[in-house]
């Protein structure tokens, strides 16, 4: 049953998550005001090198360490030992990629990026790439908190992170208007900041060695997690890349400003997924099978409700947002395709069903079939789509793979785990809220308010009369004294 101290560290680990994503946020009106939309599209591009980078540098190694730390709860010496020995890893990890990065990134650079991008290796693509490791120690460090049971700590440290990056920000592109030395200085010198209370956190919940004994176990479960990411990488932002040549830096500029602003439902869907794994590792681990359960899946059919109701609530608030904050109509043009966009990120909640049991059975292997197959076909449709209907065809590429993700995530685990699945709210929900997004869009081309606004009651009381039992389960347990 689900618990008041678990409810409560549950807010704290997702708010604290989301800080980032908060950050980035409140810094996106800055951009579109300070920046012409060319400029704004460079920063966009140097960004998303900092985010390709932070996933080599992390080798995925917080995604490793929840299972790898759950397991050694027996002896808590080999824990620390372990969590010593991930931090070293890190640190060597990030001292190689540094130098290769050093000595092929000039080279790199002008080859991915035209004259009229306007993003070089020097000074801003480098800076990139070290606050990439920054944020890759952080953010493993953090990931570890959730493990320590320190959620006070976790919390404080994001707000920090928060704090200085916004300031450094702001106060860079006062400094230097029209330059994109503010927002590249601000994260850099906010990882700095960070790299350090990473260090702090490693340092004081570990014994600080480096014990090879871990690292083939590692190794196994890292390599073919880390293609995922990638793959994960390519479907997400692969078609900025196709998309540069094609439509003017006005569009592009609008459509990322939307996907900025939705890439926070991410961070809450990684919030609670960071929540939910470890509790549903801990059931599993207990029933001594690989059998998904009747309290297991109630972890993920809250959260697919949440998603729904986080997706419309993002659609209503978002243009709402943007109107009051950015003051350049160019941006207003993608607001139409909101609910068409959001729509995708619904599937999340499935595609973490069956991740779940991927990572405590450990068959990585699993994860570079699914999204890499994805990304292929993500690649393929973006080229054609995005060449002959721009960025609503780059949409529709993301629909259709986000859909394929789905099958091969069902189709190729079924060999590893038991499925007792409530299809209803498990795909029934999702598929339903896709379905309506997609007709809606349709039926009402230019974005209408209203729209979301009936959703958000009409969900809401399905969710009720679905869940109803649970609802009023919860509230008791929450409300009475033994909670």
């Amino acid at each position: 049953m689900i618990s008041k101290s678990f409810l409560k560290s549950s807010i704290i680990y997702t708010v604290g998550g989301a800080l980032p994503m908060v950050g980035s946020l409140i810094l996106l009106p800055f951009y579109t005001n300070f920046f012409s939309p060319a400029q704004y599209v460079s920063l966009n591009f140097y960004i998303l090198v900092s985010l390709l980078f932070q996933i080599l540098f992390s080798y995925s190694i917080e995604s490793y360490f929840g299972v790898k730390y759950t397991q050694l709860t027996a002896d808590p010496v080999e824990q620390k030992k372990f969590v010593g020995t991930v931090s070293n890893l890190l640190l060597m990890i990030g001292a190689g990629l540094l130098l290769l990065s050093i000595i092929l990134g000039p080279f790199l650079f002008p080859f991915i990026f035209n004259e009229k991008d306007q993003v070089s290796f020097w000074p801003f693509g480098l800076a990139s790439i070290i606050t990439a490791f920054f944020n890759s120690y952080f953010k493993a460090s953090t990931n570890a908190l959730i493990y320590f049971k320190k959620p006070n700590i976790f919390l404080l440290f994001n707000v920090i992170n928060l704090l200085a990056t916004i300031g450094i920000s702001i106060w860079g592109l006062y400094a230097f208007p029209c330059s994109l030395v503010g927002p590249i200085a601000g994260r850099f010198f906010s990882g700095v900041i960070i790299f350090f209370l990473g260090i702090y956190i490693f340092k004081t919940n570990s014994i600080w060695v480096f014990d090879k004994k871990f690292l083939t176990e590692l190794q196994k479960f890292c390599t073919p997690y880390i293609s995922f990411v990638l793959f994960y990488w390519i479907l997400g932002f692969i078609d900025r890349f196709f998309l540069k040549n094609i439509v003017s830096s006005e569009e592009l500029a609008a459509y990322d400003l939307l996907l900025k602003c939705l890439f926070g439902i991410e961070f809450v869907q990684n919030g609670l997924a960071a929540i939910v794994f470890p509790k549903v590792f801990a059931i599993w681990t207990a029933n001594k099978t690989n059998e998904t359960t009747q309290e297991s899946n109630r972890y993920f059919n809250v959260s697919t409700a949440l998603n729904v109701l986080i997706l419309i609530s993002f659609c209503i608030v978002i243009p709402i947002m943007i109107r009051l904050f950015v003051n350049k109509d160019d941006y207003f043009q993608s607001f139409a395709f909101i609910g068409l966009v959001s729509a995708g990120y619904i599937t999340r909640g499935i595609i973490n069903y069956y991740l779940s049991t991927i990572l405590f059975t450990k068959k990585t292997i699993l994860l570079i079939k699914i999204f890499g197959y994805s990304s292929v076909i993500q690649i393929l449709t973006t080229m054609v789509l995005a060449y002959y209907f721009g960025i609503i065809g780059a949409i529709y590429a993301g629909l259709i793979t986000k859909l394929v993700q789905v099958f091969f995530s069902y189709y190729l685990t079924k060999g590893i785990f038991t499925y007792n699945i409530n299809y209803i709210k498990i795909y029934g929900i999702p598929f339903l809220f896709l379905v309506t997004n997609a007709f809606c869009y349709f039926l009402f081309p230019s974005y209408n308010i209203m729209v979301y606004l009936t959703q958000l009651v009409v969900f809401g009381a399905l969710f009720y009369f679905i869940f109803k039992n649970e609802i009023y389960a919860l509230q008791e347990q929450f409300f009475s004294k033994k909670a």
